[in-house]
């Protein structure tokens, strides 16, 4: 199996103490089942604490008790890892060992990104100055052939970037991907969205304005930024066109083959340019960069089943009905 990853990959590095957010502050942080069987066996004062500090989330998975301000009880007072000061990574359980990275697997293949919930990880996405690309990162023993379908995804998705790199506008670019995913998925599936465009009217606007502000908040001061938000119909400026096409492409990596199981191949698309216009919205209401917009929106979709389900119905009704 080879395993690949986007040509910024290798520049991601945690910057720990001097981010201004943090990865162990207001998340739930589950334990897997071989770091937990680590845990329980671990000798002297670090394993009495770590299973004091272990209980049950309400899913039924174990995972990290928080104490205040919903902080990891291994986080000190430097907002620094007192695990790995500890005993080094091999301490961290998989979930913080991996975080913000991600991984999908089809066919012979594997490849890991890094989320744009993380703020370094944004500036190295939304700020790379050159065109995606991936490269073999290593190979591991394991994997399967790809599926005709998954063959073909990765021709489609090849087309996509190609148009992302092309375009001369943010209209051309998204235009040209909602094209193109939508004749994919009509080859594929049969089935094809109504309309390929998205609307500039009132209502669209007051639904979009609806969906995001009936998001669970999952970020603190989520629920301050909706209460300022009003739709204004942005199309980002030219000045800002490369850090867009870096941002679509995220999304087109990191959720396009995800289809090879759905055959959603337009609304993995639309999910992408829908995110690109929230990105905008926010960048108006606070002021912040590109990529502290695209870090702060990541956050409240990316790692909640139930917001990302709430966009793709707000989309399929946009796009299906």
């Amino acid at each position: 199996m080879y395993i690949y990853v986007p040509d910024y990959y290798e520049k991601f590095c945690c910057i720990g103490s001097s981010c201004r957010d943090n990865c162990c502050i207001g998340w739930e942080i589950d334990i897997d089942k071989i770091s937990l069987g680590k845990y329980m066996t671990l000798g002297g004062a670090l394993g009495d604490e770590l299973r004091a500090n272990i209980t049950r989330s309400e899913d039924g998975s174990d995972c990290f008790a928080l104490v205040e301000n919903d902080r990891c009880p291994f986080l000190n007072e430097n907002n620094l890892c007192r695990l790995i000061i500890a005993g080094g990574e091999e301490m961290l359980c998989e979930i913080c060992t991996l975080h913000p990275r991600f991984r999908e697997w089809f066919g012979d293949r594997c490849e890991m990104g890094i989320g744009l919930c993380c703020e370094e990880a944004a500036r190295i996405i939304i700020g790379d100055n050159k065109p995606f690309g991936l490269h073999i990162f290593r190979s591991e023993e394991g994997g399967g052939s790809f599926s005709p379908a998954e063959s073909r995804l990765l021709e489609i998705r090849a087309e996509l970037f190609k148009a992302i790199k092309e375009a001369g506008s943010y209209a051309e670019m998204t235009e040209a991907l909602l094209r193109i995913s939508a004749q994919a998925e009509k080859e594929l599936t049969g089935n094809s969205p109504a309309r390929i465009a998205f609307p500039r009217d009132i209502a669209y606007a007051e639904k979009t304005v609806s969906l995001i502000t009936s998001l669970d908040p999952i970020n603190k001061g989520w629920e301050q930024l909706c209460k300022k938000l009003s739709y204004v119909n942005i199309i980002p400026e030219k000045t800002q066109l490369t850090g867009y096409k870096n941002l679509l492409s995220y999304y087109i990596f990191r959720y396009l083959m995800k289809s090879a199981s759905d055959g959603e191949i337009f609304l993995k698309t639309a999910l992408g340019v829908f995110s690109a216009e929230a990105v905008s919205l926010i960048m108006s209401i606070t002021g912040e960069s590109l990529s502290d917009s695209a870090c702060l929106w990541s956050k409240e979709t990316e790692y909640s089943l139930e917001n990302l389900e709430l966009i793709y119905d707000f989309l399929y009704e946009l796009y299906y009905k």
